[in-house]
């Protein structure tokens, strides 16, 4: 869970965002951008109060913004975003949130109702599904972060996903539609606790409250896994297939029932997060995800995105660029956090001429390419998995 955002930080830098928002940016609506390859997503956690005019316009060129939902649904946002879908119509919103958690709350909530009314709704919503131990401890996935329950009476907790499912569609109808759809953070087979804090939970996962844990309980844990695949099939359902569905972490690259209920994979610590397989394989693995059929296209494509929130300027991030354009998704950078203030980048390959193709073998050196007006994308690995090489090649346009 690595896009996870401290809420207190969170909190204080959306009560500023207005100020921000609201003053910067051109006034006149500019032509619509041409469609542009690398296509981009932006992933930004904390308020636009940073931004200037210069950020919003360089934050307009993304064919997709992923922010905490939270802000989506904030007046205090909304200044920014406006000026976003006037400069790209077309830049799709999607709303950063936890699968099944809820952050914990300052005692005095009386500012979130102004500035964040919809986490303080949330909180409120699910506050009698929080999870708890065999030792009636709560538990929490990350400091600060409470794990929701899955079960209820026994079976599949189907109340907690109408409150979630009805709660979303309450603020989509208020304000039009804010978000184009939601990216899971994130998807598990197994309730993850973050080690740092598990010596203060006392006891044990016992999410259906029999005293026998998790562990030793195989149809609790199936319920656990179940819910996941039933809430996602939920918000399909009510919002049709045209609302985007992005899942982060591994199920959604590994289990085809749960990726035909997303529209996209989120490669967060692309090429090998979360087996610490070799980067030969993670490439090889994003492209057969992005195999016709087994995620589900919603507005005529596919949303998946890679990235390496512990990447550097000229390599994992220009591997992650140069795997997008691959696999024919799109790519965003970090330098360290998830916070946007600019791109840094520069290839400008045009339009793809052809599909992407595998050379050699496994147990030698194998390359990837794709043809593009500008050049070739290639990538190379040795035999054991390592890359060998990974440019855009502008002088590949030059000799066809």
């Amino acid at each position: 869970m690595h896009y996870r955002i401290p809420f207190l930080l969170l909190a204080a830098a959306v009560v500023a965002a207005g100020c921000g928002g609201s003053s910067t940016g051109p006034t006149a609506a500019p032509p619509v951008p041409a469609l542009s390859y690398p296509e981009k997503a932006l992933v930004h956690a904390q308020a636009f109060d940073a931004w200037d005019a210069a950020t919003i316009e360089e934050a307009a060129e993304a064919d997709m913004m992923i922010l905490p939902i939270e802000m989506c649904f904030s007046e205090q946002s909304k200044g920014v975003l406006d000026q976003i879908h006037r400069l790209n119509p077309e830049a799709q919103i999607i709303g950063y949130r936890t699968v099944m958690s809820v952050y914990t709350l300052f005692p005095d909530t009386s500012s979130l109702r102004a500035t964040l009314p919809y986490l303080m709704d949330y909180y409120n919503a699910v506050r009698d599904d929080w999870a708890w131990t065999t030792a009636h401890d709560t538990i929490m996935i990350w400091k600060d972060l409470i794990l929701l329950n899955p079960i209820k009476n026994g079976a599949l907790n189907r109340d907690l996903i109408d409150k979630m499912v009805g709660l979303l569609d309450k603020y989509e109808a208020k304000t039009g539609r804010a978000i184009d759809g939601i990216l899971h953070d994130y998807f598990m087979d197994y309730p993850y606790i973050n080690p740092y804090i598990r010596d203060d939970m006392l006891g044990e996962i016992d999410f259906d409250g029999d005293g026998v844990a998790y562990d030793d309980d195989p149809e609790e844990q199936d319920l656990f896994y179940r819910w996941q695949m039933e809430y996602a099939k939920a918000l399909r359902e009510h919002f049709g297939a045209n609302f985007i569905q992005i899942g982060n972490g591994a199920p959604p690259q590994v289990d085809a029932e749960l990726a035909h209920y997303m529209n996209g994979v989120s490669y967060e610590l692309f090429p090998n997060n979360p087996w610490g397989i070799t980067d030969r394989a993670g490439l090889l693995r994003l492209l057969d995800n992005q195999r016709p059929g087994y995620l589900s296209t919603a507005k005529g494509r596919t949303w998946s995105l890679v990235g390496n929130e512990r990447g550097n300027l000229y390599g994992n991030n220009m591997f992650c660029l140069l795997s997008s354009l691959l696999a024919g998704c799109m790519y965003t950078e970090f330098q360290g956090l998830p916070l946007f203030t600019g791109w840094t980048l520069d290839v400008e390959p045009g339009a793809p001429l052809g599909p992407t193709t595998i050379e050699g073998k496994i147990d030698s050196i194998l390359t990837v390419r794709r043809p593009f007006e500008n050049g070739e994308v290639r990538i190379s690995f040795y035999d054991m998995g390592a890359r060998k090489e990974y440019v855009f090649d502008a002088a590949a346009s030059r000799s066809r």
